[in-house]
């Protein structure tokens, strides 16, 4: 009962975020709250807080989200010594990610961008150890070169009069503006070549891991751009743009998390592909099935991040799923909660996946102005998806690793179930529950039976991979090095993205360093003077230390002169 009324507060939040969902689902109405801060002739600014459907169901999304991971760290952060802090941090990103969903205006935006973006530093850097550090510095770097193209978008919107964008119909708008906030929502969310920070800033503790890539810090690109969906799609090239590299992200994100490792990286590459599975979603104008798959994915992924968080605390930090097997047996909850958060990211039928995903795949169909290379190439990531959930299953769940595990049940606390069971609601029950949302936009789907049929099957297909290449057929690609250096490593994109920049910016300061610091900064600074004043002291010591001597020379010769006066006078 004391456990209960600790946590009440958070129980409060919980169902708040699901009546906030609620609310919106049936919300038809948008309310704009403006307050005037400064007026000019021709400009004016003022703070915005946009109150519609999209936000009320997202911040709903936030609160649910955040109240369970609250929950969560009470018993996965139990023994930290600076508690306190740490949860002072991960409320300061929340807050920030809700004051990026509800504020329209760039200006004040950029508040709760910033906000995410030093946060974010602030908690993968939260070890303290080289790994983190880099992970921080990667996060921080990447995410600043979006905060630049904000700037920019903001000046671009001179021209319009004022800095509204979510929502927005553009009135003499310049075409390159919606290029620069496609590339400032890549960036947060880690498209294609910005994807090297995502797996990277699994340095962070499993909580933030959650948070991170369910509904804050990623997310806030794709919610960007697509709030800013009417400046985007007045530019194809633009929406091209997005198109290539979201595929090619889905892709390449589903074949590196095929042969990773570590449990958290595969989670997060999985991420990563429902990401770009949402970015292709903007790009083929449907930015409300993005939002749906947007929100399910929030749910689902948080739940399989909080799994992966009790299997890790409860086997000695082991992230390697190679070190991991027949967990249903010892963690039976943890278990069943990233079962349903796998299925409902493969995409089952009648999961909270399933209807999103579908829909973006149906829809996706019918538009006549995708090639057979696009369909190809969805089709191809979205299997890698099933493919590496079971992976998952397989490996971690039901012992297919063949080590020897201990049969005896752990004990899962109830600051660890209770959240769980506030996710397994809207892992199963949100899709369906949003799906009639959907309906109001008119969304109708019309395919040919064999069409809906190979939907139908693309999470069987991967399941089929699994057993048969690998297991029946004994086919062993992570036996093969050079193929699997290449797949570890992003297809080298952190190689040639990532590396190359810190490379070039550690040798730029080293060369500044020995130039002005070491330079000739320190010549005219305190070094110099430092070594002027040494050169006048030890002259002065050797005057002094000569003084007798010098003084007796001098009386002497004033004396013999004082003679010589004499005598010849």
């Amino acid at each position: 009962m004391k456990l209960m009324s600790s946590n009440l507060p958070l129980l409060v939040l919980i169902c708040s975020g699901y009546l906030s969902i609620f609310t919106g689902s049936i919300l038809s109405s948008a309310y704009l709250l403006e307050v005037p801060v400064w007026d000019s002739h021709c400009l004016s600014f003022s703070f915005s807080i946009l109150a519609d459907n999209v936000s009320m169901i997202f911040v709903g999304t936030v609160l649910v989200i955040s109240g369970s991971v609250a929950t969560y760290c009470k018993w996965y952060m139990a023994s930290e010594t600076y508690y306190n802090r740490f949860m002072g941090l991960v409320w300061l990103f929340v807050l920030s990610m809700i004051f990026m969903i509800l504020v329209p205006n760039l200006v004040m935006l950029l508040i709760g961008w910033d906000g995410l973006g030093l946060t974010s530093f602030l908690l993968v850097a939260y070890y303290q150890n080289n790994k983190s550090l880099s992970a921080a510095m990667l996060t921080a770097l990447t995410n600043r070169i979006g905060d630049v193209l904000v700037l920019v978008s903001i000046s671009i919107l001179l021209n319009e009069g004022g800095w509204l964008v979510y929502s927005y119909y553009p009135v003499s708008m310049w075409s390159g503006l919606s290029v620069v906030v496609v590339l400032a929502g890549m960036t947060k969310s880690a498209q294609m070549p910005f994807c090297a920070w995502l797996p990277a800033a699994m340095a962070a503790p499993t909580p933030v891991s959650s948070l991170v890539h369910s509904s804050t810090l990623v997310t806030a690109g794709v919610y960007l751009v697509l709030r800013s969906f009417y400046v985007v799609s007045a530019n194809p090239l633009a929406t091209q743009m997005l198109m290539i590299l979201s595929l090619f992200t889905l892709v390449l994100a589903g074949s590196s998390a095929v042969f990773a490792f570590d449990l958290k990286k595969v989670i997060a590459l999985s991420t990563l592909s429902q990401l770009s599975l949402m970015m292709f979603s903007i790009s083929i104008l449907l930015p409300f099935v993005a939002f749906f798959h947007l929100v399910t994915h929030a749910v689902f992924k948080a739940l399989l991040f909080l799994g992966a968080g009790g299997v890790i605390h409860s086997n000695q930090s082991i992230q390697d799923i190679r070190g991991l097997s027949s967990l249903w047996q010892s963690l039976p909850v943890s278990m069943s909660a990233m079962s349903v958060a796998i299925v409902s990211l493969s995409g089952a039928p009648f999961m909270s996946g399933f209807y999103s995903k579908d829909l973006i795949i149906e829809l996706s169909m019918m538009d006549s102005s995708m090639t057979y290379g696009c369909y190809m190439l969805e089709l191809l990531g979205l299997i890698f998806t099933s493919f590496y959930s079971a992976r998952i299953v397989f490996s971690v769940m039901l012992g297919s690793n063949y080590i020897n595990c201990s049969t005896l049940r752990l004990f899962e606390h109830l600051n660890m179930q209770v959240p769980f069971l506030s996710l397994y609601v809207g892992a199963i029950f949100l899709g369906l529950s949003l799906g009639s949302t959907m309906e109001k936009f008119g969304y109708v789907v019309v395919l040919e039976s064999y069409e809906s049929l190979s939907i139908f099957l693309i999470p069987f297909v991967g399941l089929a991979m699994w057993w048969g290449v690998l297991t029946k057929l004994g086919f062993n690609p992570w036996s093969w090095t050079k193929m699997l250096s290449f797949f570890l490593s992003m297809w080298l994109v952190e190689s040639l993205t990532s590396h190359p920049g810190k490379t070039l910016f550690f040798k730029s300061s080293l060369m500044m360093y020995q130039t002005l610091d070491q330079g000739w900064l320190e010549l005219l600074g305190p070094q110099g003077v430092y070594a002027k004043l040494g050169q006048v002291s030890q002259l002065n010591e050797v005057v002094q230390s000569n003084y007798f001597t010098y003084q007796m020379v001098a009386w002497s010769l004033v004396t013999i002169a004082g003679l010589s006066l004499v005598v010849f006078m």
